[in-house]
């Protein structure tokens, strides 16, 4: 494994067993196959401090269904959750060829799991605020989402654009603060590449960008993040 960057953490600290890993699955990546997802499992077992979680990004997957698909709401979470279930019987087969002594320490979440946490609970509705009152915040939101969509952009209405951002939103929470899961503090994420999301949440604990929000956020908890391939 290779990691090509560091935020918020250092080669040594990961070395030294200093977090709680948590690998965070977008069902829409296919650099996620089976293959690599096991590789980030066996990585985060020699690197992490007690436990390992699996974060399926599976409920928010069925806006992008809803976006690029055209589907209704219900049909576009319908077939997120069958992908869900698919996702987790892959990672799930792939705990059970486990040594013993190692899958117990790795769980599988899901969406739901993060949205029940008291850190989304309390940071979402003063993001969502933020996104609705502060005209600065909202447009550099849309334009992370214009940058992140490319050539499909020509193909989007303003309003599917809109709809998008919701999906961006819900995903701040976990990246400005740690992930708990079964009382333990998740705090180094490995994801194949960084966004300018990632830059985003950094310039915001900075207070490189809209400290006012981060004084709101009022977070004391420090998330980590690495850029890491399968070699």
């Amino acid at each position: 494994m290779r990691i090509e960057s560091y935020l918020n953490c250092s080669q040594q600290l990961i070395e030294a067993k200093k977090y709680n890993i948590f690998i965070w699955i977008s069902l829409g990546n296919k650099y996620f196959s089976k293959e690599n997802i096991e590789k980030y499992i066996l990585w985060a077992l020699d690197n992490t401090k007690t436990n390992v979680v699996i974060l399926l990004a599976d409920l928010i997957h069925a806006i992008n269904y809803e976006v690029f698909n055209k589907y209704n709401k219900d049909r576009a979470i319908k077939i997120a959750m069958k992908k869900s279930l698919e996702l987790q019987q892959i990672v799930q087969d792939i705990i059970n060829n486990l040594p013993s002594k190692q899958r117990n320490l790795v769980n599988i979440a899901t969406w739901d799991n993060y949205r029940n946490t008291q850190n989304y609970i309390n940071l979402l509705p003063l993001i969502l605020n933020e996104f609705d009152n502060n005209i600065d915040f909202h447009d550099y939101i849309i334009n992370i989402i214009k940058t992140n969509l490319g050539d499909r952009i020509i193909r989007l209405s303003e309003e599917r654009i809109e709809k998008l951002v919701y999906y961006t939103l819900d995903e701040l929470p976990i990246l400005i603060n740690w992930f708990e899961y079964n009382w333990i503090l998740y705090n180094l994420h490995p994801y194949p590449w960084l966004s300018k999301l990632d830059d985003l949440w950094i310039w915001i604990r900075e207070k490189r960008l809209f400290p006012v929000l981060w004084e709101i956020l009022n977070i004391n908890k420090n998330i980590a993040q690495v850029e890491l391939y399968v070699d």
